[in-house]
């Protein structure tokens, strides 16, 4: 072998392998976006509700017509002392009445309890639910009234019988609570001879 060959040889061997080759790079995962922002629905405005066309006015009470409705509505009772007629003699009448009032507008509607004693010969003891309309006119309130219960004529063969009883009046207003009046009655006591009419003031105090 000539001594060129020899010396290339030799130099071939002497030669380092070869280093591996890289790896090939990792494909990267690319970024995921953010979600988008949740978008919220707008507000929802409630619109006024449409205001009633304005209708008349409220009709003005007066101080007079306040009086009467201050009054009769609500609890009150009142006294009404008086004269009594019956069969041509004249006798003492005492009677006492509670009562719970309504102002319906033009009227005032009273329901109530009267109790009375007609002290003629004989004495008559009555007690009956009664019902009161109240027609106001400012401070002046007229009236009228009925009402039906029991009644007891005491003399020397007592009876007792159905109280029947109609009435008449009127009232001047003073205060919410006092008012000065007359009244007229007539009351029955079935299966008596009892028809007695009552005229008297009436005396009204109201709580």
């Amino acid at each position: 072998m000539a001594p060129a060959a020899a010396l290339l040889l030799l130099f071939a061997q002497d030669e380092p392998p070869p280093l591996p080759a890289d790896p090939p790079p990792e494909p990267t995962a690319e970024p995921v976006p953010p979600p988008p922002p949740l978008q919220q629905a707008p507000p929802v405005v409630a619109e006024p509700e449409p205001e009633p066309p304005p209708g008349p006015p409220p009709p003005h009470m007066s101080e007079g017509r306040l009086l009467v409705a201050l009054y009769n509505t609500g609890f009150h009772w009142g006294i009404t002392p008086g004269v009594v007629f019956q069969d041509g003699s004249a006798g003492f009448y005492l009677g006492l009445r509670f009562a719970f009032g309504f102002d319906t507008g033009s009227v005032i509607v009273v329901p109530g309890i009267l109790g009375a004693g007609y002290f003629t010969d004989p004495n008559v003891f009555v007690g009956e639910p009664t019902l009161r309309l109240v027609l106001p006119i400012d401070r002046f309130a007229p009236y009228i009234e009925g009402g039906a219960g029991a009644g007891h004529v005491a003399g020397t063969v007592d009876k007792t019988g159905a109280a029947l009883m109609a009435g008449t009046g009127f009232m001047v207003h003073f205060s919410p609570r006092f008012a000065l009046g007359a009244e007229a009655s007539y009351q029955v006591i079935t299966g008596t001879n009892f028809k007695g009419i009552g005229v008297g003031p009436v005396i009204a105090i109201g709580f």
